[in-house]
Order: structure tokens, then sequence, then C-alpha cells
């Protein structure tokens, strides 16, 4: 088979079955046996057999994403969303030749309307589209169409946040408690422990912010000499937050450290920071690589960042997706991480490309 590509005709004469198994085998389809079906895959593979998933994309119908995430025009959403959709539109480019298309379903206003959007697309798009991409909220509403999605044989891959009891494929997000206990780690280590730690969030409802909180929580808990914890939730806009701010950094002279965990809280916090007079007294951790994250950090505002990579959900979360659809293969987990990365002024040149460009990843 060295002078030519092999077909599914020699591997049925090879493995001595029927044209009919080979393809079962081949694209994971029901009636043959694991056992069959696995030495079926041996001898393709040995035989040096690559499906061609082009050609097979243009004998079926279009395949339809839908794509429900917020919008990264919307306010501090540009922030984190930005990258998502920049993820997103990647491999939408990359997917071009495959006969897909991704719907963009994005939204604004608070996550708490996203049922309703969800509802929108299941009643006027459930019978056109083929797969789901979005985010978890801990809503009844949410969990009630997530699963009429899935009655219909729509699979859903959540992206950010995660709601395992929903009947998703699969989530990929960053692995937040590790971020929570990264940053408690840091504040940790720049403060000795001393003082109160100030801990703000964003919407108690979304898994990766509590989950960023509890990590930071866990870490103090097994420390021998653990700092006081406050913790603020903010689900409202960014201007109430700072003001919020202010008025506890003056009044509260023991918070040496803050850690924003969410990309859309870092800048209310920095600007609070400066403005209560408290810059160079207090060790703070922001979230996500952005322009302004960037330029906190030059100046000492902040002394790291919690780096989720936001652009790779976006892309993956759409990948995953896509190879189940179209090759058949399952996510290798029900939880894809994405490792958080420490970002300091030493290595910032490193990843300062992430903030202009789309990235590449590898192709499909």
């Amino acid at each position: 088979m060295k002078d030519k590509k092999a077909t599914l005709k020699d591997i049925a004469a090879e493995a001595e079955v029927s044209l009919s198994t080979v393809h079962k085998a081949l694209y994971n389809k029901p009636g043959i046996s694991e056992r069959v079906r696995k030495e079926i895959l041996a001898i393709a593979d040995g035989m040096g057999y690559k499906t061609n998933y082009v050609a097979s994309s243009l004998k079926r119908k279009l395949l339809k994403i839908a794509f429900v995430v917020p919008l990264p025009n919307s306010g501090t959403n540009r922030y984190y969303y930005r990258d998502i959709w920049k993820g997103m539109r990647a491999f939408q480019a990359e997917a071009a030749e495959f006969n897909i298309e991704i719907l963009d379903f994005g939204f604004s206003g608070p996550l708490s309307n996203l049922p309703k959007h969800l509802e929108e697309v299941y009643q006027n798009h459930c019978d056109e589209i083929s797969g789901l991409v979005t985010l978890a909220v801990e809503d009844p509403a949410f969990t009630y169409f997530i699963d009429q999605f899935s009655k219909r044989s729509v699979p859903a891959v959540f992206i950010v946040s995660d709601l395992p009891q929903a009947k998703r494929l699969c989530c990929v997000r960053a692995q937040d408690l590790m971020a929570g206990s990264l940053a408690a780690e840091l504040i940790s280590g720049f403060t000795a422990n001393k003082g109160k730690a100030l801990v703000v969030s964003g919407d108690i409802m979304v898994s990766t912010h509590y989950m960023n909180v509890t990590g930071f929580e866990q870490y103090f808990a097994k420390a021998q000499n653990r700092m006081d914890i406050i913790k603020i939730y903010n689900r409202r806009d960014p201007e109430h937050l700072y003001y919020e701010l202010v008025e506890l950094l003056r009044s509260d002279p023991e918070i040496s450290a803050i850690y924003s965990c969410t990309a859309t809280n870092t800048p209310p916090v920095c600007k609070a920071v400066l403005d209560a007079g408290r810059a160079g007294t207090i060790k703070v951790i922001g979230s996500d690589l952005f322009q302004e994250s960037r330029e906190m950090l030059l100046s000492d505002v902040l002394q790291a960042i919690i780096y989720k990579k936001p652009f790779k959900l976006g892309y993956l979360g759409c990948r995953t997706l896509f190879n189940f659809l179209v090759k058949n293969e399952f996510p290798r987990s029900d939880s894809i991480f994405i490792e958080p990365i420490i970002v300091l002024k030493s290595n910032l040149p490193f990843y300062e490309r992430d903030i202009t460009a789309d990235n590449a990843y590898e192709t499909i």
C-alpha cells in the first residue's frame, strides 16, 4: 500500500469483512462489536488510511452550530468575551471547507437573560441546527431548555461555566479552582499573610465566578497563618462596584490585598485602588489580559494577572463540537480544563501579542 492510498475496499479485503462493516467502524456507527471496531481501526491505521472529512462533508447537508454567548460590544463584556468571539471566528475560518456554519446568536444584557435567548433559539431554529455552544447559568429555565435540545438530538457544549447536571456533551472552561488558589498563593507571598484579603467576583450563580472564590478560600484554609477574607459579588454595573470599593478601601486600612476574579471587575478595582490613594500599599491581582490590564501591570497598580486564555475557550468549544458532529469523536473528558497562567511584568512581553492578535491554533 505504499505506492497508493488505501481505500475502504482494501481495508475490507484485509479485515475479511464487508464494506458496510468497515464504514461502521471508521465512522463510529452502531451495528458492530467494539472488538471488531478496534480490529478494523488498527488495520486501517496500519495501512495509512485517513478519513477524508472534506469529501464526506460535501456529501451531507450543511451543518449549523448555534453560538449563544454574550456579545463583546456591550460595555465591559469586551474585556473577556471579545477573545471568546475571536476564538470562535478563528475556528469558523478553519472549518469553512467542511460544509459547516456557525450561527451568531450573541446577546446583550445580564447572563440572567440567557434562558430567554435559548428559548428563542429552540423555538425558532431547533430544526435547522445540529449543535449548540453556550455557557451555563444556574437557573431552572436554562436546564429545561438544554434538556429540550438534548431530546431533539442537538448536543450542547458549554464554555466558560459549567452545570454538570444539565444534559451537555462536555464543558470547556478554565481551571477556576486553580486560578483562585494561584491568586491566593501570590497574595500570601506578597503580604506574608498580614492584613485582610478582598476577593471581588461576579455573579454567584455562575460557576466560574464562585469557584474562583472557592479556590482562593481553600488555599488559605490550609495555611498556617490565615488572612481574613472579605468577599464581594458584583452583579451590578462596574461604576457601582467602583464606588463601593473606594468607600471600603478608605474606611478599612487593614485591607492589604485584592483579587479580582473577573476581567470585567479588574478595571474598576484598579481605578478604586488609585482613587482611594492605596496604590503601592495594596497588592492587586487582576484577571485576563487586555489593554487596560496590561497598562495597570506596567504601572504597578497590578502585581500579577491570572490569564485564563478566553480565546482558547471559544476555539476549543467549537472545535470539540465539530469533532463530535463531523468526526464522531467524543470529547476526551466531560470537563476540558484550560490551565490558568500567571502573567508578571517579567513575562508580559511573551503574551502581549494575545491582546491584539487573533491567534492561530493547530489546523483541523
